[in-house]
C-alpha cells in the first residue's frame, strides 16, 4: 500500500498512477470506511483510491452510533466487516483485552452482548488498516475536501469536483455520505445539568440519548417526542435466528403485514418470541418492497414505517428496561407530536388542538434525516443521468450492490452506498446489510471495469 498525503492532484497526472483503476469514495463515516475495506479485501487488481471527505477524523460507527458511548443495536455476533468470517469481531473482542473488559456482564455469551461504538469503531479502523497493509499494489489518499458534483468526464469515467473548483477524473465513485449531507449539531462539551430537557426523535439513538442524559445527571427529567408515537421494541435476551414461514409471503402491502402481525401473534402465544418472525420476514422484505407499487410504496412510508422501524431497530434488554422504568417513575415523558421548530427555550409543537409550546432548559434533536437530495452534489448526479430519486423521495435509486441506476439496466460507474439508497433496500442502513452491501459492490465494481475495458478493446481494434 501506498498512502500519498495531500494535497490531492488528479491521478491520470501521476506517472505511478496513471495506469491504476481510479476510484472515489465520497465519506469516511461506517459506510465509506467498509466500503474501502471491502475493495480492499475483494477487488483483486491495482487501484488507486482517493477517500474525500472534510471531517478530519474517522468515525467508525457513524452509521448506528452517533456518539462514541452509544450502545450499537446489533449484537457482537452480527457486526463482523467480513461475510466469509462471521465472528471476526466475537475473535477480536476476545483477544482485546481493553474492549473486553467492557463487555455486558449479564450478557449471555459474547457473540449476544451488545457493545459500545467506540469498541466497534476501533475494530472496523483496525481491520481497514490491516486490509491497507495488504495491498501493496493499492494507492490510497484522503482528500480533506467538500465534493459539490460529479458528472460525465469528457474522455470517459466519472468527474468529481471539490474544493475550489478543482476536478478529477475517476472509473467509478461510491458516494457513502450515510444519511445524506447535513452539518453535526453540536453540544457543549461539558453541559451543566438542567431540570426539564427535550430530546427529539423516536428511534434507538433518541432513546439512548434521554437514557444517558438522566444516568449522567445531566438532566432531571426529559420529554422525549415522537412523531408517530412508537419507541423502539426489545431484543430477545439471546440471539435468535430466522424463522421462516412455510407460507408465501402475501405480494400486497395490506396482505403482507397482515401475515406478519398474525406470524408474531402466534410466535408469542407459543413462547418463542415475535422476535425471529421479524428476523424472517427481513430476509424476504426486499423482493417484497420490489414487487410493490409505487402508490403501496407511499403508503408505506406515510403509514407503516414508523412501527417497521420500532421493531426492526431493537433496543438491547437492559435499556429497553431502563427506559420503561423511567417512564414508569415519571423521569421520561413520552409526547407524540411533530416538531415544528426549536428554539432557544424549548419547542413548539403540533398536537391534534393545535401548537403548543414545550418549555425546556436543553433541547436536543435526534431524528433521522433523510438524504437531503437538493443539495448540489446530489442535484448534479440527477441533472448528468447518472442516477434518478427513488419512488417515495427517501434517496437514490439503487439495487443490491449499490449501484445507482439511471434506469433499469443503465449503470455508469456511480454507486450509492447504506442509507442513500434506503428507498430502494428498505434495511440498508443497518451494520450487517452495509456490510454484504460493500462486498457486493466490491465485486461489481471489478465486473464493470472489464467490461468497460473490453468495450475499449473492441472500438480500437475496430
Amino acid at each position: 500500500m501506498t498512502l500519498v498525503q495531500p494535497p490531492f492532484s488528479d491521478s491520470s497526472k501521476r506517472p505511478d498512477t496513471g495506469l491504476m483503476a481510479k476510484v472515489a469514495i465520497v465519506g469516511r463515516g461506517f459506510t465509506g470506511l467498509m466500503t474501502a475495506i471491502a475493495l480492499l479485501k475483494g477487488f483483486d487488481r491495482p487501484f488507486h483510491l482517493v477517500m474525500f471527505d472534510p471531517q478530519p477524523k474517522i468515525e467508525g460507527g457513524e452509521v448506528v452510533s452517533q456518539t462514541a458511548s452509544t450502545v450499537l443495536n446489533s449484537r457482537v455476533r452480527d457486526l463482523s466487516v467480513d461475510p466469509k468470517t462471521p465472528d471476526d469481531f466475537r475473535q477480536w473482542l476476545e483477544t482485546e483485552n481493553a474492549w473486553r473488559d467492557r463487555l455486558d456482564p449479564d450478557a449471555v455469551s459474547v457473540e449476544h452482548a451488545f457493545v459500545p461504538g467506540e469498541t466497534f469503531s476501533a475494530y472496523v479502523y483496525q481491520r481497514f488498516s490491516q486490509a491497507l497493509r495488504d495491498r501493496t499494489d493499492v494507492v490510497v489518499q484522503v482528500c480533506p475536501e467538500s465534493v459539490t458534483a460529479v458528472d460525465r468526464h469528457p474522455r470517459s469515467g466519472l468527474s468529481v469536483f471539490y474544493g475550489e473548483q478543482e476536478r478529477a477524473r475517476f472509473d467509478a465513485v461510491f458516494l457513502a455520505t450515510g444519511y445524506g449531507l447535513r452539518e453535526k449539531l453540536d453540544e457543549p462539551s461539558s453541559p451543566s445539568a438542567v431540570r426539564n430537557a427535550a430530546v427529539v426523535g423516536g428511534g434507538v439513538y433518541a432513546v439512548d440519548k434521554a437514557l444517558r442524559l438522566l444516568a449522567a445527571g445531566e438532566a432531571s427529567h426529559v420529554t422525549l417526542i415522537s412523531a408517530s408515537g412508537f419507541l423502539p421494541q426489545s431484543h430477545a435476551r439471546a440471539g435468535v435466528g430466522h424463522v421462516l414461514s412455510d407460507q408465501p409471503l402475501p405480494r400486497t402491502l395490506r396482505g403482507a403485514f397482515r401475515f406478519l402481525r398474525e406470524a408474531a401473534n402466534t410466535a408469542n402465544a407459543e413462547g418463542s418470541g415475535w422476535q425471529g418472525i421479524m428476523n424472517g420476514f427481513r430476509l424476504r422484505a426486499g423482493d417484497l418492497w420490489q414487487g410493490l407499487t409505487p402508490e403501496e410504496r407511499r403508503r408505506f412510508k406515510r403509514h407503516v414505517k414508523a412501527i417497521y422501524d420500532s421493531h426492526r431497530n431493537r433496543l438491547p434488554p437492559e435499556h429497553y428496561q431502563r427506559l420503561h422504568a423511567a417512564i414508569e417513575s415519571g423521569a421520561i415523558t413520552l409526547r407524540k407530536a411533530r416538531v415544528e421548530r426549536i428554539v432557544n427555550n424549548g419547542v413548539l409543537l403540533s398536537v391534534p388542538a393545535g401548537l403548543e409550546v414545550l418549555p425546556a432548559d436543553r433541547t436536543i434533536d435526534c431524528r433521522f434525516r433523510p438524504t437531503d437530495i437538493d443539495v448540489p452534489l446530489f442535484r448534479s448526479v440527477f441533472r448528468a443521468g447518472l442516477a434518478r430519486r427513488d419512488e417515495v423521495d427517501i434517496g437514490i435509486l439503487v439495487d443490491r450492490h449499490g449501484r445507482a441506476m439511471a434506469s433499469p439496466d443503465r449503470f455508469q460507474g456511480l454507486f450509492a452506498m447504506g442509507p442513500l439508497g434506503l428507498g430502494s433496500l428498505p434495511d440498508i442502513d443497518l451494520v450487517p446489510e452495509i456490510v454484504v452491501q460493500s462486498h457486493a459492490a466490491a465485486s461489481a465494481i471489478g465486473a464493470w471495469i472489464d467490461e468497460r475495458a473490453e468495450t475499449r478493446d473492441v472500438r480500437n481494434s475496430g
